[in-house]
């Protein structure tokens, strides 16, 4: 493990598109997983309701970035995580 490695993951998942997709999309079903293993059951788009008519910032942070998975936002250097797999 190196920085170098990280800093080049970064690199690839901010270049290639289909990469970024893949994680993201794994990430989305992992999340589910757990979710529905804790007991709850709904879809992308009822949490997305749910999170709507909630304050910025009520959740935390672990529990934001856990919620803020996006699949179709690209991801940006040095910001908001658009792609859900790093914050």
């Amino acid at each position: 493990m190196s920085l170098s490695s990280a800093r080049a993951f970064l690199d690839k998942i901010m270049a290639d598109d289909e990469l970024r997709r893949q994680l993201v999309d794994d990430l989305l079903k992992s999340r589910m997983e757990l979710i529905k293993k804790a007991g709850f059951e709904f879809t992308e788009e009822e949490l997305d309701h749910a999170k709507s008519n909630m304050p910025p910032g009520a959740l935390g942070h672990e529990g934001g970035w856990f919620c803020q998975v996006l699949l179709d936002e690209r991801t940006k250097r040095g910001g908001y995580c658009g792609g859900g797999v790093w914050h």
